[in-house]
């Protein structure tokens, strides 16, 4: 796969996350004061239900380990379709007071292709790591005291654990030097950086 088509297969993954973030989180979208408590509940069990055929959904692709091949590319009316809904939420929602509530990321192709020869050089170095793929994961960032929701970008084994764990301390250290740790984060916030 050459650096261009991986590129662009990274951000439509970012979008992807960030969308699902925003449409498919536990208790993340806010029910209007308006609706009655028999809609509501009926609402609530529809969303419970979407949620539970979601999770199996995900689980089934997961059930053989992260494939390299894992994403869609999608039309470029699909994608404004999925950003017009995306603006409409946040028009609803503005997010908690204090941070910046960016929707979109901005990273650099140098640094894209940066990561993955990372990825590429661990592969080649340690014979029992499989980096099959790129988890994205929505953080807080902060740049002159100011903070906004950003991501950062994790190589991902085939067995779907981070490398490195970020989530078990205990694992002995990588014999990677911390300058070529498979992470990627500080990028520019959209707002305002694409308007």
């Amino acid at each position: 796969m050459n650096y261009k088509s991986t590129t662009i297969v990274l951000f439509l993954a970012l979008v992807a996350m960030v969308i699902f973030h925003f449409y498919f989180e536990d208790n993340e979208i806010k029910q209007t004061e308006s609706m009655e408590k028999a809609p509501k509940l009926m609402e609530e069990k529809a969303t419970s239900a979407n949620n539970k055929e979601i999770k199996e959904y995900f689980s089934k692709m997961l059930a053989n380990g992260v494939d390299s091949t894992t994403g869609k590319f999608i039309s470029q009316s699909k994608a404004k379709a999925k950003l017009d809904t995306m603006l409409a939420y946040r028009r609803n929602n503005p997010g908690k007071p204090g941070i910046q509530n960016a929707y979109g990321y901005i990273f650099g192709l140098e640094k894209m292709r940066g990561l993955i020869q990372r990825i590429d050089d661990i592969n080649k170095e340690q014979d029992s790591v499989q980096l099959t793929g790129i988890r994205v994961y929505r953080t807080i960032s902060e740049v002159k005291e100011q903070k906004y929701f950003d991501v950062f970008m994790i190589a991902v084994t085939k067995d779907n654990k981070d490398y490195p764990n970020l989530n078990n301390p205990d694992l002995p250290k990588l014999r990677i030097s911390e300058d070529r740790d498979p992470i990627l984060n500080y990028s520019n916030p959209c707002p305002t950086e694409c308007n």
